[in-house]
């Protein structure tokens, strides 16, 4: 092995460890959240504390847009009902009636109830659709999944604030918001004669909302003036594969700039996990969506996160659920505490707008994900690039196999040369290893000479193919777990989902490792690897493992997304084409030594 190749060996390895700070690097370490939130036009807060907004107070009625919404939605009750149990008492004294409001802009609709003081019924993506044909609804009235604020009163009795009836400010059941519109509304709940306020504030054309707690005399109400907020019993499966959805689920807290997961991986009750120290925000995910809660008060006032969760076994998956908990220490200098709720896709453009560092949750499940992570994100937004022009993905994956083809054609020639090389003087090196077997240092010190006579190098056709790694995994990644292909169609009737596999009929039975579905990409790209591995190959011995891989792959692959397997597929009848092309190019320029060698042997006759 010579100076060069170890060389280029080491700087692989280095790339790869310092991956992560080359991305802190160039994308640049982003501002932690402030004191107060910065002054913008969807925040109801300003750049500091001595000019906030004036806000009317929490009993009055604030200013709404009530407008037709666009979305019809049959289940909901615009009509306020009674509640079948009322839990006012003259320990706790709220509204005797539920009610419901409806809350909708371009991005989703939703539906609050005072009881719990704004809790979440509904809360639908109109721009997802489920495998169903369903819109992607992130509260699942089965999963009981839903925000909450509890606390311990002077006393240490335990209030939980989403068993009781807020009192609602409005009257208005249907709030339709345009891009720049803004509609708050409050709840009010009394404890112990003490007044318990929740405010929500809603924006067009976003996909979070803000909240705001207020607690009247804190220091009479609160023990130890701390209170609880979170999220409870995680999020509802979207997905088709079921399984491969809650592979993904996760909870997560980004604390001292680290991020922390938290993962139930049985079918278990997990032992709850404390987490002492200031915090920015914490989320649940799945395979695409997520719902997260961030601080915007000074983070000082977050005193310890609790995560907490559980797995059920169901059918041949393991459900998982989670509970994120704020443990705050209530700031009665401030007119409440605020934070902000972000429920929506794992899209980088739309996580990457809040400087709070959410984005580390695209492509971040898994150690390989984190390490290869650059190179993704470089992936992605040349995909997305190329989306704006070319409006079928299906085909950007094509245009896109092309480009890597052209860029690594000239480490793909260098193998396929240095392979060749290679195969000329492997004659001659079965030679020196019969006559040397029983001397290693002799047999090492010949082949050395050999390469170096013949001007070859072992690790020529290798290493090419191992700087390639890197953009094959991050492609893979990609591929596999970005919402960006999800509900995209190439060839409607045949890939009509390329975040998901084809499904083109079901076998009447199971197979071990394959399952029952049978899909084409998989299978022409066994095909494609099976012609490749024909061409390449020359040791007769090795002849079974031209079917053994491919066969090995199509059983892995067959429950792998369909835009993965179309790129592969494509990326190696490229290869094909490729190298028929090189072998072509290599063939024509073989006469010259040929020529040669004839010249050579009359000389010998003579």
């Amino acid at each position: 092995m010579d100076r060069k190749t170890v060389l280029a060996l080491v700087l692989m390895v280095v790339i790869i460890i310092l991956t992560p700070y080359y991305q802190r690097l160039i994308r640049g370490d982003k501002e932690p959240i402030p004191e107060v939130v910065e002054e913008k036009r969807d925040s109801v807060f300003t750049a500091s504390r001595d000019k906030q907004v004036k806000e009317k107070d929490v009993e009055t009625e604030p200013d709404v847009i009530t407008k037709t919404p666009v979305t019809e939605d049959p289940d909901f009750q615009s009509t306020s009902t009674p509640e079948e149990e009322v839990f006012d008492t003259g320990y706790v004294k709220g509204d005797s009636v539920k009610r419901t409001i409806r809350i909708e802009n371009n991005k989703y609709l939703m539906v609050l109830s005072n009881k719990g003081g704004g809790g979440l019924r509904k809360f639908v993506l109109k721009k997802y659709e489920k495998y169903d044909s369903s819109l992607v609804n992130m509260v699942d009235t089965k999963l009981n999944n839903d925000l909450f604020l509890s606390f311990q009163d002077n006393q240490g009795n335990y209030v939980r604030t989403n068993n009781h009836l807020f009192i609602q400010n409005t009257s208005h059941h249907n709030v339709y918001l345009e891009d720049d519109d803004r509609f708050q509304v409050n709840y009010t709940l009394m404890v112990q004669g003490k007044k318990v306020s929740k405010s929500f504030i809603f924006y067009g054309n976003k996909y979070h909302f803000d909240v705001r707690v207020q607690f009247e005399n804190p220091n009479e109400l609160l023990l130890s003036g701390q209170y609880e907020m979170g999220w409870k019993n995680g999020l509802p499966s979207t997905e088709s594969y079921v399984e491969d959805d809650y592979r993904y689920n996760q909870a997560y807290v980004y604390m001292g700039d680290e991020l922390v997961n938290y993962e139930v991986s049985d079918a278990e009750v997990k032992e709850p996990e404390t987490l002492t120290g200031t915090a920015s925000w914490m989320a649940v995910r799945t395979k695409y969506f997520i719902s997260s809660i961030v601080n915007l008060n000074n983070q000082n006032n977050i005193q310890s996160v609790t995560l907490a969760g559980q797995g059920l076994e169901e059918n041949d998956y393991v459900k998982r659920m989670y509970n994120i908990t704020f443990n705050t220490q209530y700031n009665s200098e401030n007119k409440g505490d605020v934070t902000r709720v972000y429920m929506g896709p794992l899209d980088y453009s739309e996580l990457n707008q809040y400087e709070t560092n959410l984005d580390l949750l695209i492509m971040n499940n898994g150690w390989y994900e984190r390490v290869f992570r650059f190179f993704s994100l470089i992936v992605l937004k040349v995909l997305e690039f190329l989306h704006r022009f070319i409006p079928n993905y299906g085909i950007v994956i094509l245009i896109f196999s092309v480009l890597v083809k052209v860029i690594v054609y000239p480490l793909t020639k260098k193998s396929y040369t240095s392979m060749k090389e290679m195969q000329k003087v492997q004659p001659i090196m079965t030679e020196i290893r019969e006559k040397y077997k029983s001397d290693p240092q002799r047999m090492n010190k010949e082949m050395m000479k050999l390469y170096k006579e013949h001007g070859v190098n072992p690790m020529g056709g290798c290493l090419p193919m191992l700087l390639q790694m890197p953009l094959l995994i991050a492609l893979f990644i990609v591929f596999r777990s970005t919402i960006q292909l999800r509900g995209a169609s190439f060839i409607p009737g045949w890939i009509d989902d390329l975040s998901r596999t084809e499904a083109l009929f079901q076998l009447p039975l199971s197979i071990p490792f394959y399952g029952n579905e049978f899909n084409l990409l998989p299978i022409l790209m066994a095909v494609t690897m099976i012609i490749q591995s024909k061409m390449t190959m020359q040791d007769p011995k090795q002849k079974a493992m031209v079917y053994a891989m491919p066969v090995f792959l199509l059983f892995v692959f067959n429950q792998f997304p369909s835009g993965l397997n179309l790129y592969y597929f494509l990326f190696n009848l490229l290869t094909i084409v490729q190298q028929k092309f090189i072998n072509r190019g290599m063939s024509e320029e073989s006469p010259a030594p040929q020529k040669k060698k004839q010249i050579n042997s009359k000389k010998s006759r003579k």
